[in-house]
């Protein structure tokens, strides 16, 4: 087991790297997305604003559940660029993990507390967070719920793509593979209680209903990569016709080191419902067969625009939008723009940065 882990922290190590340069890349002005009102989605084009629309030094609170993998290291670096792109602050508080809703409760606390003009949140509870989140836009502060899902009807806007989207595209393309045969899998949503991971788990079960395709086992646990690999190798060690290991990024990424390690290449199959370097790595070599990309960066750049807009006073064209997710597969890869997915190389998370607008 040491040495699994080992080689699993190893490539997540690798992974930030790659997602790890400085801000000022030049981003897109727009980008596809695709605006939600209830059950209808239309597609869209995303134009950010523009420096000069930006009339006053903005200050914006960011709470992140954590920043342990490159996934969140991406999401700092699309929000920590667009905010350097129109000049205004921000200050990044993360909590550690998706145990420590505590923590991140008493963050937002604060941020209310020291009159941040904005907040973006990625929650670690759907739920959790909804009483912060009405103290806040009661006071006149927007919330923007990024990535993760936020259930107060009061937030002010979600830029996010959903995680029942991404897993049910996971899905049917696990049953397209299957060809109509029995395909057993093993699937590692990430934890319970997070609202994206609840997403996950009813988007991936509704794709494959009525197919040959089943799930053997699920295991529930934070997003950590010791505790994915743990979770899967104990899998892989007791069920042994597992056809398909499917989950979160970092399951994924744990997935294609223990297949590696186990000798069972060619035998199980790996896919991820959501990208990061390492898995985007494994699909290029071959480890891993497929996931959808959500545009991490892109979700950054439209929350900073999001907040920044209604800080204006402006209308958003949606309160819910997100980039328009795609599948990256072997066939696919070389199609997509790394830095709309990920940090560029040598990028240092960024937790603080003083508006440069006077």
């Amino acid at each position: 087991m040491r040495q699994i882990i080992v080689k699993g922290m190893l490539a997540l190590m690798a992974g930030i790297a790659v997602a790890g340069a400085a801000h000022g890349q030049e981003g897109p002005a727009s980008f596809p997305v695709q605006l939600v009102d209830g059950d209808k989605k239309t597609d869209a084009e995303w134009t950010l604003l523009k420096k000069e629309e930006v009339t006053k030094p903005w200050n914006i609170c960011v709470l992140f559940p954590h920043l342990k993998d490159s996934y969140w290291v991406a999401a700092n670096y699309g929000i920590a660029d667009e905010i350097h792109r129109t000049g205004t602050a921000m200050t990044l508080y993360e909590a550690g993990g998706y145990t420590n809703l505590s923590t991140q409760l008493s963050q937002m606390d604060n941020c209310i507390a020291q009159k941040f003009d904005g907040i973006i949140l990625g929650a670690i509870s759907a739920d959790g967070v909804g009483p912060l989140v009405k103290k806040a836009t009661d006071a006149g502060i927007p919330v923007i719920d990024f990535v993760n899902g936020v259930n107060e009807p009061s937030v002010s806007g979600h830029a996010l793509v959903s995680f029942y989207d991404l897993a049910y595209e996971t899905g049917k393309y696990v049953v397209e593979q299957s060809k109509g045969e029995r395909t057993v899998v093993g699937f590692f949503p990430g934890p319970q209680g997070a609202g994206w991971s609840d997403d996950a788990v009813r988007g991936f079960n509704d794709a494959i209903a009525g197919s040959k395709v089943e799930i053997a086992v699920m295991r529930r646990g934070d997003t950590s990569l010791n505790i994915q690999l743990d979770m899967i190798n104990n899998a892989l060690q007791t069920y042994d016709d597992l056809n398909w290991l499917v989950g979160v990024d970092i399951a994924g990424q744990a997935a294609a080191v223990a297949v590696r390690n186990a000798n069972l290449g060619g035998q199980v199959n790996v896919a991820a419902f959501d990208i990061i370097p390492p898995v985007y790595d494994d699909i290029a070599a071959g480890a891993a067969k497929a996931s959808p990309t959500d545009f991490t960066v892109l979700q950054g750049r439209l929350a900073v625009d999001m907040v920044l807009r209604l800080l204006e006073g402006q209308k958003l064209a949606a309160k819910r939008a997100g980039p328009k997710p795609q599948m990256v597969t072997a066939e696919t890869i070389k199609s997509f723009s790394m830095t709309d997915m990920f940090a560029p190389a040598g990028y240092k998370v960024e937790f603080s940065i003083e508006a440069t607008k006077k």
